[in-house]
């Protein structure tokens, strides 16, 4: 097939071009397309052309995407002319099938975040839910107790109120630290899911 447009060429710069001149490249081309630059009624447009902009972007200045990515060209480039697939500019997808491309892109990735988040924090969770429910709760408790407090009833009506909110994340922390497996089951097929439809957005986004 020879050589295609890709990424680098979109953002003007060489195939071997460092982070540090993609992240310049990039800036360069958000200041033409950047809603905040365009007039209302080119909005939808400057829209459109901003996601394309910063899906290039982060699959360029990651590692493991901008392998993936050149993999996938050198892979095209060396098939024949006239391949039957959606790459080069051979066939473009149509707008609405690409929207729900990106679409679901963007909701798989929030998705994997949430999951990651609870994954990762529940035992930091579990530490400052205790901690806090614990300072609370004797704090309380010497209120109830004694008269040390009583001076202060905001102290008191506060030490109740941290006391549930440090029990309640504690709790909440237990509950994800034992649903890891399936957090990370989860985030695995999430994943897969996303380097599927990453592929998809490399020929949707095929100059």
């Amino acid at each position: 097939m020879g050589r295609i447009k890709t990424f680098y060429d979109e953002l003007g710069v060489e195939r071997d071009a460092s982070v540090s001149q993609i992240k310049h490249a990039f800036k360069e081309v958000a200041k033409i397309y950047h809603p905040d630059k365009n007039p209302p009624e080119k909005q939808a447009w400057a829209h459109e052309q901003m996601s394309r902009c910063n899906f290039i972007f982060e699959t360029l200045t990651h590692a493991k995407t901008r392998k993936e990515y050149d993999d996938l060209v050198a892979k095209y480039e060396s098939m024949p002319a006239n391949p039957p697939i959606p790459y080069g500019g051979v066939v473009r997808y149509p707008a609405r099938e690409r929207n729900a491309i990106v679409q679901e892109y963007a909701a798989v990735s929030v998705e994997i975040m949430s999951l990651a988040g609870k994954y990762t924090n529940c035992r930091l969770r579990m530490m400052i839910g205790a901690s806090v429910g614990s300072l609370a709760a004797i704090i309380h408790l010497i209120g109830v107790f004694t008269t040390l407090i009583n001076p202060y009833p905001v102290v008191f009506a506060f030490s109740y109120f941290f006391t549930l909110i440090g029990g309640g994340m504690t709790v909440f922390a237990i509950v994800d630290y034992f649903g890891r497996s399936e957090y990370r089951r989860r985030i695995n097929e999430l994943e897969e899911r996303r380097a599927f439809l990453r592929q998809r957005m490399y020929e949707a986004y095929a100059g």
